[in-house]
C-alpha cells in the first residue's frame, strides 16, 4: 500500500468529524487492551479461573461475559481519559494543566486545648 491509499482507507473507515473520530480511535484501543488483558487472566489462570472454564459445561458463555465487562470497563477508561486530554478552544493546551490561583498566606490562631476537661477514651 502506498501512502496515499492509506490515508483514503482511513479517511474512509473512520468518521470525518475530529471528535468521532478520537472516540472510535481510542474505542478501538480499548478493545485491543481489553483482550490483552482477558488474555493476560487466562494465561497467568488467576484464581484458577482457566481451569474453572476449561471445566465448564459452555465455556464460551464464561469467556464472553468476562470479554465484555473488560471491555465496556477499559473502553470507558480509554476514551473517558481522551475526552479529558482533551484541551479548550481558547487555550489550546490540553487537560493537564491545572488552575490554582495566586496563593496568599494567612495567619491563623491556635486554639488552646484547655477545653477538654476529660480525654475522650474510644472503647
Amino acid at each position: 500500500m502506498t501512502r496515499s491509499n492509506r490515508s483514503s482507507l482511513a479517511d474512509r473507515l473512520l468518521p470525518q468529524h475530529p471528535f468521532f473520530r478520537l472516540l472510535v480511535t481510542n474505542g478501538a484501543i480499548g478493545v485491543g487492551v481489553s483482550g490483552l488483558v482477558v488474555a493476560g487472566i487466562f494465561a497467568a489462570d488467576i484464581g484458577h479461573l482457566r481451569e474453572l472454564v476449561a471445566s465448564a459445561q459452555d465455556p464460551i458463555l464464561p469467556v464472553m461475559l468476562l470479554a465484555f465487562g473488560m471491555i465496556v470497563t477499559l473502553t470507558s477508561v480509554v476514551i473517558g481519559s481522551a475526552i479529558m486530554m482533551l484541551g479548550s478552544e481558547t487555550d489550546g493546551r490540553g487537560g493537564r494543566h491545572v488552575h490554582t490561583g495566586e496563593l496568599i498566606p494567612i495567619r491563623v490562631e491556635a486554639r488552646s486545648s484547655a477545653r477538654r476537661s476529660h480525654p475522650r477514651h474510644w472503647d
